[in-house]
């Protein structure tokens, strides 16, 4: 587990498995604004913060959970900070089911992304629409919407996933802070430390 500094352009991650040359890797990369920025994706905290954070997250990862929690840490201090949930669904359909449900939630977004973390159970679409149900939010409703969105949110999921390969991750939950890439989820205090060293960057 370990960080790299990102380019202010491109993200330029090492990897022991790397056989292409240096300049068709870094070319491959995704830009800071395609990781951070994705229009399709709602942003939490502060929307027009100085500093995004951006977490490859899947609503089934016990660690990702685990984050969460420092992640509001931090926000509820740090003012300053957009956090932006990159959907990552590895574990299955039951996780990429969350996933399409928390993206087409819209001004619920943050109520749904909420429920999905905190919940302490594994997940099926049964479940999911329970966990939704159970904070006011109307689950079938959210349902009804997805249909026709397919393609734009299959999209958006690829993209994600594209960026990961790309990062040559090999799990959740990682981190982009700033500029840089963190393997790892970070406790609140090392959070700080990052945001401070995205800042002074």
């Amino acid at each position: 587990m370990f960080e790299r500094p990102i380019d202010r352009r491109l993200f330029l991650v090492g990897t022991a498995t790397l056989l292409a040359p240096v300049s068709v890797w870094a070319a491959a990369m995704p830009s800071v604004k395609d990781v951070a920025f994705d229009p399709a994706i709602p942003a939490l905290g502060n929307p027009q913060g100085d500093v995004t954070i951006a977490e490859f997250v899947d609503y089934q990862c016990p660690v990702c959970k685990l984050v969460f929690i420092e992640l509001q840490k931090l926000m509820s201090e740090d003012k300053g900070v957009r956090l932006v949930m990159k959907d990552w669904p590895i574990f299955g359909d039951a996780s990429r089911d969350a996933a399409l449900m928390a993206l087409s939630a819209g001004p619920r977004y943050a109520e749904v992304v909420d429920a999905l973390m905190t919940n302490q159970r594994g997940l099926s679409p049964h479940r999911t629409d329970a966990i939704l149900d159970s904070v006011g939010v109307d689950a079938a409703a959210i349902r009804a919407g997805i249909a026709g969105r397919e393609a734009e949110l299959d999209g958006l999921l690829a993209r994600t996933d594209g960026q990961a390969g790309a990062f040559g991750l090999r799990g959740t939950p990682a981190l982009v802070i700033g500029g840089n890439l963190y393997r790892r989820g970070l406790p609140v205090a090392e959070l700080r430390q990052a945001v401070a060293k995205a800042r002074a960057a």
